[in-house]
Order: C-alpha cells, then sequence, then structure tokens
C-alpha cells in the first residue's frame, strides 16, 4: 500500500509550522534586541554597535520572510489536499482525519518515565525507558485517512525488537479504537510490508 498525500503531508506540515514558530521567535528576538541597542546611549557614541543593529534588522527580515515561507507553504499543502477532497471525497472527511490521527497518537504513546529511583547520594533520578521511547517515535508518524468509501491507518514499525513486540500486543487494542471511531467501516486484520503496519477498513 502506498500513503495518500493526506499522510505524507501531515507530518510535513506539522514540522513546517514548528519550523515558522521558531524563526517568528527568533525574528522577534532580534526585534527586541535591536530596539534595546536603539534605546541605549552606546548606539550614539560608537558606530560599531550602529553595525550591529543594521545587521541584526537584516537578518529579522530574512527569519521573518523564512516564516511566512513556511506558512506558504504549509497553506499551498492544506490548499491541494482540500481541493482533492472536494473533486473526489468530503472536506468534512479531511478533518475526520486530521482529528482521529491527533486522538490515535495519544491513544499510542506511553508513559517514558519510569518509577523514580533513589541513588546513593539520597537524589531521586528518574530514568527513561528506552524500548518505550523507541515505540513512541515510530507511533507518532501514525496517521488516519478517512475517506468516504474506506479508512486506511498508517503506523511505522519501531527498529527495537521489543518495541515491536509491544506494538504486536497492541495490535487488537488499535483496531477496536479505530473501529469505535468509524463504526460504519469493516477493519480487517493488520498488514505488515516491511517498515509499515497498515489498518484498512471498508464501508460496511
Amino acid at each position: 500500500m502506498k500513503r495518500s498525500f493526506f499522510q505524507k503531508t501531515f507530518n510535513l506540515n506539522l514540522n513546517l509550522l514548528f519550523f515558522a514558530l521558531m524563526t517568528f521567535s527568533l525574528s522577534y528576538g532580534f526585534r527586541v534586541l535591536c530596539n534595546q541597542i536603539k534605546g541605549s546611549s552606546l548606539l550614539n557614541s560608537q558606530s560599531v554597535f550602529a553595525d550591529i543593529q543594521t545587521k541584526l534588522r537584516v537578518v529579522e527580515q530574512y527569519t521573518q520572510s523564512i516564516a511566512y515561507l513556511l506558512i506558504l507553504i504549509v497553506i499551498a499543502l492544506i490548499l491541494i489536499e482540500l481541493t482533492q477532497r472536494i473533486m473526489k471525497d468530503s472536506i468534512w472527511n479531511y478533518f475526520k482525519s486530521f482529528y482521529q490521527t491527533l486522538r490515535l497518537r495519544q491513544f499510542l504513546r506511553q508513559e517514558e518515565h519510569s518509577e523514580p529511583v533513589m541513588t546513593i547520594e539520597n537524589q531521586t533520578v528518574t530514568r527513561f525507558n528506552p524500548i518505550l521511547r523507541s515505540f513512541n517515535q515510530a507511533v507518532s508518524k501514525c496517521t488516519v485517512d478517512v475517506r468516504k468509501d474506506s479508512v486506511s491507518v498508517f503506523l511505522k514499525v519501531p527498529k527495537t525488537q521489543q518495541a515491536q513486540k509491544l506494538l504486536r500486543e497492541m495490535e487488537e487494542h488499535i483496531k477496536e479504537e479505530i473501529s469505535s471511531r468509524n463504526p460504519k467501516y469493516y477493519f480487517s486484520a493488520s498488514n505488515r510490508e516491511k517498515s509499515k503496519l497498515w489498518f484498512t477498513g471498508a464501508k460496511r
């Protein structure tokens, strides 16, 4: 099976929005720094600070432009998806896909922290479980694509054997979870293709 356009671009859009937010924050930080230099007496006494302010303004404009560009890319990708939905499916299914993807990720995520452990120095240390971390990294890429006639659920198989075992133990729970959210679809058993695990549902 191949991932749909929605499944290919969902994580990409989230990452682009994250980087856009970061670049906006950087741009704002440069603006604040420029204003601080502008309001100080150093700007009038030394030309080097005037040069620094000018360069910071340029960097601010570049970071702001990058942020706007990233947002425009996200908007373009979403518009392409919505256009495809209007022509072949339903816009409502796009929002259902978005919502169910976030809900399934929340359902699958495991708590990575172990119980706090007391060290010899009487300090409390919280250890991280590497198996659960590997599992969470894999399932954080899962996507649910709801269509008029079908539902496809994509999960990435973790790399470690222990994390894969955990995923296998959860397969029935995953199937039950997606079935409860899509009662009008009949879901077959999971299908693994190399490092991908699929659940597919057909309209009853």
